[in-house]
């Protein structure tokens, strides 16, 4: 992608605009940082329109655009984590008005589908990214947000559509990757654990990082098994099959034996910590029973959760 370099000389470091956005926010300047989002939304315009300029007529090369858009765009995942990282619902506004823009820009493009889709991968990133900070951070009123607030965007009729982040078309199922979601999830984990900006950010890397993933998806799954209770039509998305036990079983246990925590948790679901101790193990048989095919669905030994004592 031509162009890149500069575009990335511009904008400047990850780690600069995280510890200049978790600043302003800390002494509650947020009015600053809702500024820097729309610089983030004319710095994606600008690139973007080299992006696609570039690949419109190549779709095998859109997946090595879309992880060219999230790393050489920094400002937008700074934002992002910062967001989580002072547990800013003030911005969040902000925040999903961004990942609204980024699905905007790929509406009535001409051409591959999968190179005018490219920009849903950043948005899949970010929100994902947004997530698993919140998650660890534990900024609970941000991932109540995360997991309560539905995304506008369009589908070739102009007409807006709704859709929770975790069930959205396109966050995790990109024309880019042809709807696989494996693939995107694969990246996006590459992209938090190869970035030495990002886990300087988070503090977390290797296993910690994993284990947080696998947690976060695990709370959109949960989300989406409580809205089918309550009678909505949400999906369980192939690639949010992948709970291994062991690391899914730490966040059940600490819901268990750290009150604090729980509460906090809990805030996402409406719910009492015992109410949500209580329906765990429905909830994980609602998922492997209502698995959204054609994915593959297996739980690595975990078929119910009791409390270790």
């Amino acid at each position: 992608m031509e162009g890149a370099t500069e575009t990335q000389a511009v904008v400047g470091t990850l780690s600069e605009h995280y510890v200049r956005a978790t600043r302003a926010l800390a002494d509650g300047r947020s009015l600053g940082v809702s500024l820097e989002f729309d610089v983030a939304r004319a710095e994606f315009t600008a690139l973007w329109e080299v992006v696609y300029s570039e690949v419109k007529d190549r779709p095998q090369d859109a997946q090595a655009a879309s992880q060219g858009l999230i790393t050489e765009l920094p400002r937008l995942t700074a934002l992002t984590l910062a967001m989580a990282r002072c547990n800013a619902v003030v911005v969040f506004r902000d925040f999903k008005r961004l990942l609204e823009f980024l699905t905007g820009k790929t509406e009535g493009l001409p051409g591959y589908a999968a190179t005018s889709a490219v920009p849903h991968a950043l948005a899949g990133f970010l929100y994902m990214s947004a997530s698993l900070a919140a998650l660890h951070f534990e900024a609970w009123d941000v991932l109540r947000e995360l997991l309560g607030a539905k995304f506008e965007y369009s589908y070739r009729s102009g007409r807006p559509l709704f859709s929770h982040g975790f069930d959205h078309p396109y966050f995790f199922h990109s024309e880019a990757f042809g709807r696989d979601a494996t693939r995107m999830h694969d990246l996006f984990r590459q992209l938090l654990m190869n970035s030495p900006d990002i886990v300087q950010a988070t503090g977390l890397a290797g296993e910690d990082l994993l284990n947080t993933y696998v947690q976060a998806q695990l709370l959109m799954c949960f989300k989406a098994a409580q809205l089918c209770e309550r009678g909505e039509d949400v999906r369980i998305w192939p690639d949010f099959s992948r709970f291994n036990g062991g690391r899914i079983a730490a966040l059940f246990d600490r819901v268990h034996e750290d009150p604090g925590f729980a509460v906090g948790l809990c805030k996402s679901f409406d719910e009492s910590p015992q109410e949500f101790l209580t329906n765990i193990n429905p909830r994980l048989a609602f998922i492997s029973s209502h698995f959204w095919t054609p994915g593959r669905y297996f739980f690595e030994s975990l078929t119910s959760w009791e409390p270790a004592r």
